[in-house]
């Protein structure tokens, strides 16, 4: 069967859009992938763009591997569950372009995302990541609501 990338950023949606994995995994066999796009570089040369403090190497190496030990959890609640589950993936850059990039590299037939449920004015100022894929993608997005 194919294969679905599930994308996943550690905030409240990330156990939504598990859990939609899960469901949809088990009903259609669809092999799952867990993936993360993480912060790219400082905005400004040894400073953190989240908390003005310093950023090293090392501090942002030690980061990495959190989120990635995050996402082995994930990949194996995913076989837990009895679902089929791929090696999860970290990149780092744009988000939507980096899912769009791994979803082409990995041969993905659709794409899960999660929905923050955030108001008109948060996404005129700051944008949303779904709705970026959604322009950019090729293959279908499946966009799990945020809760209401």
């Amino acid at each position: 069967m194919g294969e679905v990338l599930v994308c996943v950023d550690f905030s409240e949606a990330t156990e939504r859009v598990l859990a939609a994995a899960i469901n949809l995994a088990q009903s259609t066999g669809l092999t799952v992938r867990v993936v993360h796009v993480a912060a790219g570089e400082a905005e400004l040369a040894g400073y953190d763009k989240e908390a003005f403090e310093a950023a090293t190497p090392d501090k942002r190496a030690g980061q990495l591997r959190d989120e990635h030990g995050r996402l082995q959890e994930l990949t194996d609640r995913l076989a837990a569950a009895g679902v089929s589950a791929a090696e999860p993936a970290l990149v780092m850059g744009h988000t939507a372009e980096q899912i769009e990039r791994l979803a082409g590299e990995f041969g993905a037939d659709l794409v899960m995302v999660g929905s923050h449920g955030h108001g008109g004015l948060h996404h005129l100022l700051v944008g949303s990541v779904t709705e970026d894929l959604l322009r950019r993608s090729t293959r279908p997005v499946i966009v799990v609501p945020a809760r209401q």
